[in-house]
């Protein structure tokens, strides 16, 4: 991963309808990213990774031991000093770092807060890629707002870059 800037960071929203829907759009994209010297951090307010084995089980995904493996982390019950602590280590590693993040807008907001805090007090060489993913009923007509504050969108068939998505305004944004 190589992106413009002094600190390396890309940031990609993913929307998703309900936690199982995450998943199963995650899942093959983190296997594909396995394939690569990546380090994976995941920072879920519901999610948990008891809840991934099941549905990894039924998914054509390879890799499946290390996506188990991963940084499972939730906010709500891990510190901030370990989710740091995470994230240091594939830098550490010189491998570059994919950090997921999934919650209401609030938690988005201050997980990334701090995890922007911290990585500009750091002198980052690694390419770092935050890829924050809303519930589609919660942020409804904000959607089109959102989309706009980020470098490219997940989905099921991979990253695609904002300039890539269609931002119609012929498009009813209102009906979300």
């Amino acid at each position: 991963m190589k992106y413009v800037g002094t600190q390396n960071i890309k940031r990609l929203c993913n929307f998703y309808a309900s936690e199982l829907h995450l998943a199963i759009m995650l899942l093959p994209y983190l296997s594909r990213q396995l394939n690569g010297d990546v380090e994976i951090t995941t920072i879920f307010e519901k999610l948990k990774k008891e809840e991934i084995a099941p549905i990894l089980e039924k998914l054509n995904v390879e890799n499946k031991n290390e996506i188990l493996n991963i940084n499972w982390l939730n906010s709500n019950v891990d510190t901030n000093e370990k989710i740091m602590k995470s994230i240091e280590k594939g830098m550490k590693n010189n491998k570059d770092t994919i950090i997921i993040i999934s919650g209401n807008i609030e938690y988005i907001s201050n997980n990334n807060y701090e995890i922007l805090k911290w990585l500009h007090s750091k002198n980052i060489l690694n390419a770092v890629k935050i890829i924050d993913c809303y519930n589609i009923d919660e942020v409804g007509r904000k959607m089109k707002s959102i989309v706009k504050e980020y470098d490219g969108i997940i989905n099921t068939s991979g990253e695609i870059g904002i300039q890539g998505f269609a931002l119609h305004d012929s498009y009813n944004w209102n009906s979300q």
